[in-house]
């Protein structure tokens, strides 16, 4: 699969050279501040007069190919623009590569399992996860989140509310992920949390007023939501989302401009984030905390409005939980151990990714695997409350 994924972007250099990555719109957001025109950050005419710079002959150049993610999150990409588009893509792409091994490390070191193969081999395992590589492809950013929401994991586990909060606020460049995550993590631990999240929040609020002014910042929701909710002007088609809105609503061949799926999509998110609120309930002992937490970080992606199939790349994390516990769990039928892996196999065939991305284009589907491993994972929950040596009350999924 790790050759698949080489020999596939490999043929993608003429892409790259013309500019159709998605990494244009961080060089872009980059450039924009470098040159000193913060304060026009997100102007549809400005970001497609900085995009035609160096991406001229891109399929996407009729409109921009718009930055919308938070200013502060430029800054990062800023020194980037020192190099040639093509040049700061494939730098990028070689601190992602960097950027996983503190994620093999940072894996290794809380899941127990892991620590029985290579570094290697692990690292190898995340390069064949197709989500993972369509970061690589993208010149996403989903990589660096997962490494921040490890970094969280480790200090929640540890008991550093504070910290954990910390590391959580420092995610918020993909709050449309990071938000549901915490809103589950807030009410679970309280006021420290809070306060860590609200620190590195602030700073990241600060921040970017300073970047782009008040004016900028007021009309940020606003540009966002236009972006997100108008087809053919940035909104990802419904079929390509491997979430609960794309499960919801992606299945026609015409794009879906009603209001009445995504008010349905919106509803069942709101019920599956009450679910993994109530997981703490569950939290006994140290197992059952680590299962909460895989569930709770699967069902903000689930629930997330825009997330693609590089944002999948944070399922690593709950991934290695779930195996971990099958694993460690001796006194577990071998059939529950299946029931628990079994709905996440098919999410480790590249095939099938590519087949529903260009052949069919419809990632929807996997949204079905992450719900049915959604259930298996509350059904897991509800057995291990169970054997703890307490009734479990039935929730909204039993």
């Amino acid at each position: 699969m790790v050759a698949i994924h080489a020999f596939f972007l490999w043929n993608l250099r003429p892409a790259v050279a013309r500019g159709d990555p998605d990494f244009t719109v961080y060089y872009t957001a980059g450039r924009m501040l470098r040159e000193g025109r913060g304060s026009r950050l997100y102007d549809p005419h400005a970001q497609l007069a900085v995009q035609r710079e160096f991406a001229a002959d891109a399929e996407t150049r009729h409109n921009p190919l718009p930055y919308i993610h938070p200013p502060f999150e430029a800054l990062i990409f800023l020194p980037l623009t020192f190099l040639s588009y093509a040049a700061a893509y494939f730098f990028w792409n070689g601190l992602n590569l960097g950027i996983l091994l503190g994620v093999v490390r940072l894996l290794r070191s809380s899941v127990e399992c892991l620590r029985h193969i290579s570094g290697l081999d692990l690292y190898l395992a995340l390069l064949a996860f197709s989500p993972v590589i369509a970061n690589f492809h993208q010149g996403q950013d989903a990589i660096l989140l997962l490494l921040v929401v490890l970094l969280a994991f480790r200090a929640w586990e540890q008991g550093a509310d504070f910290a954990a909060g910390l590391w959580i606020g420092a995610g918020l460049f993909k709050y449309h992920l990071i938000l549901p995550l915490a809103v589950v993590l807030v009410l679970w631990r309280g006021r420290k949390f809070l306060l860590g999240m609200l620190t590195t929040g602030s700073v990241a609020i600060l921040i970017s007023l300073a970047i782009v002014g008040w004016h900028e910042a007021l009309a940020y929701p606003g540009f966002t939501w236009r972006v997100l909710s108008e087809p053919g002007l940035g909104r990802i088609p419904f079929r390509q989302l491997p979430n609960l809105l794309g499960l919801i609503a992606g299945w026609s061949s015409e794009e879906y401009t009603g209001w009445l799926l995504p008010a349905v999509a919106l509803v069942g998110s709101i019920l599956l984030l009450a679910v993994a609120v109530r997981m703490q309930r569950f939290a006994v002992n140290r197992p059952l905390e680590r299962m909460a937490f895989a569930f709770a970080l699967t069902s903000a992606l689930f629930v997330g409005y825009s997330t693609n199939t590089y944002d999948l790349a944070l399922l690593v994390l709950p991934i290695a939980l779930a195996i971990d516990h099958s694993l460690r769990d001796s006194t577990e039928p071998s059939a529950q151990r299946i029931a628990l892996i079994l709905p996440i196999l098919p999410l480790f065939l590249s095939s099938l990714w590519f087949y529903l991305w260009l052949r069919w284009e419809h990632i929807n589907v996997i949204a079905i695997f992450i719900l049915w491993w959604l259930y298996a994972m509350h059904k897991e929950i509800l057995r291990m409350r169970a054997r703890a040596g307490a009734p479990a009350t039935v929730s909204a999924l039993a």
